[in-house]
């Protein structure tokens, strides 16, 4: 009986570790997506999201992550109306905590809706829609 105990005992540890281990879509702390770019967390804190973007300016998604290692990487995906338009990956610079600008230049954008989604290995974190005018 006690050897029963114990199994299940260790069997409810490795569960709770293991769970605590994977991947959460808590890493993205702040994003902000508008048509200038902010590298630093307080910049990200005081700015508020706007609905609507300009075409004729570059558009920048800039985003906080936390409790992400020096190295991780993050894939930001850009469509507009549907249609893929640009996908790039970028690694964290920082231990731990890190703010990194992803950037769609002008000839990409048009007027419509654009999506962006944010994806960690074959994850997605977060996915946001914004019109483009």
């Amino acid at each position: 009986m006690k050897k029963a105990i114990t199994l299940f005992v260790v069997i409810m540890m490795i569960a709770t570790t293991l769970t605590g281990c994977g991947g959460s879509d808590d890493t993205i702390q702040t994003i902000i997506v508008s048509n200038s770019g902010y590298t630093s967390q307080d910049e990200l804190e005081s700015v508020i999201q706007v609905e609507t973007l300009a075409a004729d300016e570059p558009i920048y998604a800039s985003i906080y992550f936390v409790e992400s290692p020096k190295g991780m990487e993050y894939t930001v995906k850009w469509y507009l109306d549907g249609t893929e338009i640009k996908s790039e990956t970028k690694a964290t610079v920082n231990d731990t905590q890190d703010v990194v600008v992803y950037e769609l230049k002008t000839e990409k954008i048009t007027e419509g809706t654009l999506k962006l989604e944010v994806i960690y290995k074959d994850t997605v974190l977060l996915t946001k829609e914004l019109k483009i005018q």
